[in-house]
């Protein structure tokens, strides 16, 4: 009944507060028992998810009191995860495997966690504890915030166990340090009136170390520790122990309690997993008035992974030196590090709340979650999780996730960080040289799925899978190279993952003798629903890319001779390619019902670069842009908006596409991205039940992206930085890339609604001169010298100022909004947005009204509506000189009419839908600024929802 009441009161709980001073998201409002509430905190070497409660360990409940799942691949239990970085098992197999009979090829390896260090439980003299789990009722005061700026996580809580007298305020404060990455640091301050007794107790809860077994532990007096192994790999330990202080007490209070110091692993209040150790102290206030006083516990975490030989005394150094350090100088540590980070590199936006929390947060959790690859191996070489190290959604392995959407904007302005995701696929590339060898090819084959080992698996498949995997890794390296002209690094790291990537496809594909083109055989597309398919348009142009250009371009830079077949294969390699409609198709042999999970073929344009003309992108962005499923995950919308804000020539769609990938992910209170726009899959393309990843830093990976290669144009070359800025009218005053690195370079590049500045920054390293070259469709073309401590300014680019796509529409890009709830990421801005590729869709079929502001008084005479591909049954427009006068009708269409029926013997055809358009002249022009658009009823199957709007113009 309790998990009832929580799930009730907490589902519809609001967005955080948010202090632009402190750069923390806050919430009032407690939420237990969801793993959508959990802050957590983490330094790249280590992560720890936090419940409602502020710490220790704990596993959501069902409202029937089973375990909440994390979905594939181990169908685990969803529970306040923590681990250190590249903390893998070995294990037989997992319970979903994606190839069941690669299970004989090697073992999986999965992320493993280690004990929740976090614990501290209070306890009254009549055992009863504020700890995860506590009762609801209890808890007459809550806050809890965590910073964006830092990763400081602070919880504060008035806890009163029903029928006492006594109240006691506990004000925690949790944080991984940024510079000491074996030191977690756990602060309670309490305040308690008495007389009471009470007692506090030290946990480190080996229930968190999942998929490990128990090494050994210790208590003694100066701190307690354990340690445990990850399941098959007996020659790693990670080791995590605690040492506790106290103030704010007379010293004779302070030895008072010392001498209460007791092992507590017969407290019923402790877990007893075998991995689990804990400490205790009695506290006795025989006075009334009030007592405050604070403890401090220091956790010390290492891994042999990284500290080989040393890994205990690491921590235990970590531990009892931070100990002996006054707490505002480690506080003062940690907070001047992050706050260097920001001044190396931050994304500005003015006015704008919103995005500013999405974008700086989207920095910060990439960051928080990833060391720099500077640093030695076991720290700098691990890449980053899908969903941290406070996550084991997908097992805690890394897929392409990492090299394509997470790198891009860390190479951009944190290079060194990005630097990390490259070190990790170096490491275990004589792997992926074995993998390859396995399957009789030349070259390299990374698995799909990764861990410690980078063999194939069950869900690590690398052969007639996701092949396009191999030259997402090789162009990633190559824009290393571009962004830092490091040759030696060329010669040493990048050019053999290259060569032997383009190795790979060479042998890969086959020569289809009747035409002469290059094919490729039994593969996987980034859209997880085209699999066992033929000549996969993402994966032929990324070969031709990696064979025509990437490979090719390194191979001049070190003065080698490439092989003579790879200009072959990619000057003849098959792109799957529809002439009538001009757009590529997805692959061999897909027809008009298909149906795409997420981007595919958009990220030919972008990442990939290449395109067969402007007009066949744009015919791609308007045809898969109508067929990828609400189902999908949240970069996909991401990859649309650079897109659009490249090539569209009208409108102001990419500002659609950032709030379609952006707002029906976010998860309050703190603006954490799920995956999914609900958390969890019943989709007929599934056949198992899969939860969404959570936190899903992929997505942030992609929402960053749109600011920093979407906005700016920014693409690298091997002799200039090539630019193309653009801005959307929503963004009225604007964006600032801070930071920006780019051979030798540091740039702050600002795009404003008229002009873009880009000024290098003079610094002890800087390079002489960089070329910013314009290109694109840039409004002064040209390469553009800038030398350290200059600007140079050119126009934006502003699409919605460049004409309308329909002549006369006096609505495009209008603000536009609705007081009824509508379909997530079915906006009603999409109604204006000059795309009939993007939709508004209300929530309920019964009336719902959009309201447009012309922006001042325009003289109108008629409507037209691209409903797109579900009309409503009626609709009527109403005009208005001000937002809250009278509106006054001006056409009233009682019966919609379907102009674009469906025809099943047209079904399977490909081709880009017009749309159902209704067009009606007013009945009498009108002078109006405000126009009310009212829909009802819906010609589609689901009356549950409204009908869609994709275009409404006001003529």
């Amino acid at each position: 009944m309790y998990l009832s009441s929580i799930e009730d009161s907490c589902s519809k709980l609001q967005k955080g507060t948010f202090d632009p001073v402190s750069w923390t998201v806050s919430t009032d409002t407690f939420c237990p028992n969801h793993f959508r509430t959990a802050p957590y905190v983490a330094n790249g070497y280590f992560g720890q998810a936090l419940p409602s409660e502020s710490v220790g360990y704990w596993i959501e409940k069902r409202a029937d009191g089973s375990w909440a799942s994390n979905g594939w691949p181990l169908d685990q239990p969803r529970a306040t995860f923590g681990t250190v970085a590249g903390f893998w098992n070995l294990q037989e197999k997992v319970k979903y495997p994606s190839l069941p009979e690669n299970v004989k090829r090697g073992g999986e390896s999965v992320i493993s966690g280690i004990p929740d260090w976090t614990g501290l439980v209070v306890t009254n003299e009549n055992e009863e504890s504020y700890m995860p789990g506590v009762d609801p009722a209890t808890v007459i005061g809550y806050s809890q915030s965590m910073s964006l700026q830092n990763g400081i996580v602070q919880t504060n809580v008035t806890w009163k166990p029903k029928g006492r007298d006594t109240a006691f305020q506990l004000n925690y404060t949790v944080l991984a340090h940024r510079t000491s990455v074996n030191l977690g640091l756990v602060r309670l301050d309490i305040a308690v009136d008495g007389p009471t007794r009470f007692t506090v107790t030290d946990v480190i809860d080996g229930a968190g170390a999942t998929r490990t077994h128990f090494g050994d532990k210790e208590f003694t007096d100066q701190w307690i520790w354990t340690s445990v192994k990850p399941w098959g790999i007996e020659t790693t330990t990670a080791y995590v122990g605690s040492t506790v202080r106290f103030s704010g007490l007379t010293r004779e209070e302070i030895e008072e309690v010392k001498k209460s110091q007791k092992e507590a692993m017969d407290r019923k209040w402790v877990s007893q997993n075998l991995s689990t150790i804990s400490q205790s102290w009695e506290f006795e206030f025989r006075d009334p008035g009030r007592r405050t006083f604070s403890i401090y516990k220091y956790a010390g975490i290492a891994s042999s992974d990284a500290f080989p030989k040393k890994a205990q005394s690491t921590a235990f150094h970590a531990s009892l030196e931070a100990a002996d350090t006054p707490w505002d100088v480690l506080l003062q540590e940690h907070t001047e590090a992050w706050d260097a980070s920001w001044d190396q590199a931050d994304i500005v936006i003015p006015d704008n709340e919103e995005l500013q929390i999405l974008t700086r947060g989207s920095l910060f959790h990439l960051l928080a979650n990833a060391r720099p690859g500077t640093e030695a191996s076991g720290l700098g070489d691990n890449s980053i999780m899908v969903g941290g190290l406070s996550s084991d959604s997908y097992a805690g392995l890394i897929f392409w996730d990492a090299d394509v959407w997470m790198y891009p904007s860390l190479l951009l302005l944190q290079p060194d960080y990005a630097k990390s995701i490259n070190n990790y696929r170096f490491r275990l590339l004589p792997q992926a040289i074995e993998n390859a060898q396995s399957y009789n090819y030349s070259g390299l084959l990374f698995p799909w799925t990764s861990g410690r080992f980078g063999n194939c698996t069950g869900t690590g498949l690398c052969k007639d899978y996701q092949y396009h995997l191999d030259h997402d890794v090789a162009q990633s390296h190559w824009n290393y190279y571009l962004h830092t002209k490091d040759e030696a690094w060329l010669r040493e790291k990048g050019w053999p993952i290259i060569k032997n990537a383009a190795d790979m496809f060479a042998n890969y594909v086959v020569k289809n003798t009747s035409n002469g083109l290059y094919e490729t055989k039994l593969l996987g597309e980034p859209d997880e629903f085209a699999y066992n398919i033929n000549n996969g348009a993402y994966t032929n142009a990324g070969i031709k890319m990696l064979l025509g250009t990437w490979a090719p371009a390194a191979a001049k830079v070190l003065r080698i001779d490439p092989p003579k077949n790879w200009t072959t294969i990619a000057e003849k390699i098959k792109i799957p390619y529809h002439e009538r409609e001009n757009m590529i198709i997805e692959y061999d042999g897909m027809d008009g019902l298909v149906c795409v999970k997420q981007a595919s073929v958009t990220l030919i344009n972008y990442p990939i670069g290449w395109h067969i003309n402007e007009k066949q992108a744009q015919n791609d962005m308007a045809f898969y842009g109508a067929i990828s499923t609400a189902d999908g995950p949240a970069m996909t919308w991401s990859m649309f908006a650079i897109n659009a804000a490249t090539i569209d020539n009208q409108g102001c769609a990419a500002y659609t596409y950032l709030l379609q990938g952006s707002q029906p992910y976010l998860r309050a209170p703190f603006y954490q991205f799920s995956e999914q726009q609900t958390d969890s899959w019943h989709a007929e393309h599934f056949s198992t039940e899969t939860n969404a990843a959570f936190p899903f830093l992929t997505a942030y990976g992609g929402f960053l992206q749109i600011f920093t290669h979407g906005f700016s144009g920014i693409r690298p070359q091997l002799d200039a930085l090539f630019m193309d800025p653009m801005m959307v009218p929503q963004l009225s005053k604007g964006l600032t890339l801070k930071g920006v690195k780019y051979q030798g370079a540091v740039l702050d590049i600002s795009i404003g609604p008229e002009t873009t500045t880009i000024t290098c920054q003079k610094t002890a390293y800087s390079t002489p001169a960089i070329t910013i070259r314009l290109g694109g469709k840039a409004l002064k073309p040209g390469d553009y010298p800038l030398y350290a401590g200059e600007t140079l300014t050119v126009p934006t680019r502003r699409p919605d100022r460049n004409g309308t796509a329909i002549p006369g529409n006096f609505a495009q890009c209008a603000p536009a909004s609705s007081p009824q709830s509508h379909v997530p990421g079915r906006l009603p801005l999409a109604a204006v947005d000059g795309s009939n590729a993007t939709l508004w869709q209300p929530a309920s079929s019964s009336l719902s009204s959009l309201f447009i502001d012309l922006g001042y008084l325009r003289t109108v005479s008629r409507v037209s509506i691209n409903w797109g591909p579900t009309p409503a049954l009626k609709m009527e427009v109403s005009g208005s000189e001000m937002i809250s006068g009278t509106y006054e009708r001006l056409v009233k269409v009682g019966k919609v009419r379907v102009s674009e029926r469906y025809i099943p013997e047209e079904a399977r055809l490909v081709k880009i839908r017009e749309g159902n358009v209704t067009f009606a002249e007013f009945e009498k022009k009108a002078e109006v600024r405000f126009v009310r658009v009212d829909i009802q009823g819906t010609w589609g199957n689901d009356k549950g929802v409204g009908a869609t709007v994709a275009e409404v113009a006001i003529l």
